[in-house]
Order: structure tokens, then sequence, then C-alpha cells
């Protein structure tokens, strides 16, 4: 009977034993389970965290771009803006160059054109001149023809008369004071 419960005895033991073994075996297959649900519930996390890091880094990288992109929409009319006011500066600078350039090209013309109008006046005024003093001169020189020759007619006449009233010695004093009184004339004349 011993014998017998020493079995029983044996046998709740290996039970008791193998429960215990079963247990430990169960508690170890939940804490690996735990374990894999963790770790599996770790890396969804951190497939989700980089998931949305991934979406964010797009997110900054397209407002960036876009960013980016008005800068240089915002460049590229600022410039077009610039060489506008450029080449209206310029077109008004070309313009004024003209204008000058014509002012002062017109200027030329007409001083050019003054000039040649003094010219002639100043010809013609040294024309004229020339002309009335040629004429003065022959004026002049008529009257002083004729007076030469009224007077040579004169002295002719009164040489003649001398010759007759008069004898050789007369007529040689006579002249002489003719001579003389010619001489003194022509003299105050000139």
């Amino acid at each position: 009977r011993q014998h017998e419960e020493a079995e029983v005895e044996k046998k709740r033991q290996e039970a008791e034993e193998m429960e215990k073994q079963r247990l430990e075996e169960e508690r170890h297959e939940k804490e690996e389970a735990e374990t894999k649900r963790q770790e599996v519930e770790e890396a969804e996390k951190q497939r989700m965290e980089e998931e949305r890091r991934q979406q964010e880094e797009a997110e900054a990288e397209k407002k960036r771009q876009e960013s980016e992109e008005v800068e240089k929409h915002r460049l590229e009319e600022k410039r077009q803006q610039e060489e506008a006011v450029a080449e209206t500066k310029r077109e008004d600078a070309e313009e004024a160059e003209k204008q000058f350039m014509e002012e002062e090209k017109q200027q030329g013309e007409e001083a050019e054109a003054e000039k040649k109008r003094q010219e002639t006046e100043e010809t013609e005024k040294l024309r004229l001149e020339k002309e009335t003093q040629h004429q003065e001169e022959a004026v002049e020189e008529t009257q002083r023809q004729e007076a030469e020759k009224a007077e040579k007619q004169r002295l002719e006449k009164k040489k003649r008369q001398h010759e007759e009233a008069e004898t050789e010695k007369r007529f040689q004093e006579a002249e002489e004071m003719e001579k003389k009184r010619l001489e003194e004339e022509k003299r105050q004349q000139e």
C-alpha cells in the first residue's frame, strides 16, 4: 500500500511538474507573443513615423519648390520690369540725343544761312559803295575835265587877247604871272 501511495505521489508530482512545465512554456510563449506583438507594434509605429516624416519632407520639399517657383517668377517679373524701364530710358535718351542733334543741325544750318546772308549783304554793301565811289569819281573827273577845258579856253582867249594887245615882253610877263596864278590855284585846289 505504501508502494502504491508512493507511486501515486510520484505520479502526482510528475503531473504537477508537467503542469508546471506546461504553464512555464505557456507563459514563455505568451511572453514571446507579447514581445513579438510589441516588436510588430514598434515596427508599425516606426513605419508610420517614417511615412509621416517622408510625407512632411515631401510636403516641405513641395512648399520649397513652390516658394522657389514663386520667387523665380517674382525675380523674372522684376527683371522684365527693370529691362522695360532700362529700354524706356534708353529709348528716351536716344530720342533726346536725336532731338539735340536735330536742333544742333538746325541751329548750324540757321547760323550758316545767317552767315551767308550777312556775307551777301556785306558784298552788296561793298559793291554799292564801290559803285557809288566810281560814280562820284566819274562825276569829279567830268567836272575836273570840264573845269580844265573851260580854264583852257579862258586862258587861250586871254592869251590871244594879250598877244593881240601887248608886245612879246608883256605877253611873256603876263604868261609868267598867269602860270604862277595857275600853279597857286592848282595848289589850292589840291
